[in-house]
């Protein structure tokens, strides 16, 4: 009888225990869209250092070209999170919501770039003063917007992490 009850609380000390595949797949799925994410954004080679040498060159075309390659390889990572299965996963819903809305304004962050190129383009254009005072009240526009998507940002991103380190604690992939 105290075999029986040792093996019945092992058995369902191992059940409790074990990892769910599909949990550890989602995980893995979001583990290579991070990764993708950064080489993209800071790796050697990246679209963000294509488009600062294009930009730096002033070839604007150039750079908008990246841009909407940028656009693409987001959508491309989201399409991807957003296929991953989350039935039956404890927080699995919560936490593929959390990430494609993470990854969606990241995107929108880098996709607004394509105003500021154009604004670049037409401060190189500029030849009178009045164009250069407007072409640089645009720019610091811009700039006020591009910090107001960083604040969207950092609260999406902590909401993920949050989202991330629950899903993680409940499915055992600590």
């Amino acid at each position: 009888m105290i075999k029986k009850n040792i093996l019945l609380a092992l058995l369902i000390l191992s059940l409790i225990s074990c990892q769910s595949k599909k949990a550890a797949h989602l995980n893995t799925v979001l583990k290579h869209a991070d990764r993708a994410v950064f080489n993209m954004m800071v790796g050697k080679n990246g679209l963000n250092e294509k488009k600062l040498k294009c930009v730096i060159d002033g070839d604007f075309k150039c750079a908008l070209q990246v841009v909407n390659e940028e656009e693409r390889a987001f959508n491309q990572i989201i399409n991807k999170i957003n296929a991953a299965e989350t039935n039956d996963i404890k927080y699995g819903n919560a936490l593929k919501s959390a990430a494609i809305s993470y990854y969606e304004a990241v995107k929108q962050l880098e996709v607004f770039d394509r105003h500021e190129i154009v604004v670049q383009q037409q401060s190189q254009k500029a030849n009178t003063e009045q164009l250069r005072d407007s072409v640089i009240a645009k720019q610091g526009q811009l700039l006020k917007h591009k910090l107001e998507m960083r604040t969207v940002i950092n609260k999406k991103e902590k909401q993920f992490a949050e989202i991330q380190k629950q899903f993680n604690s409940v499915n055992n992939l600590d």
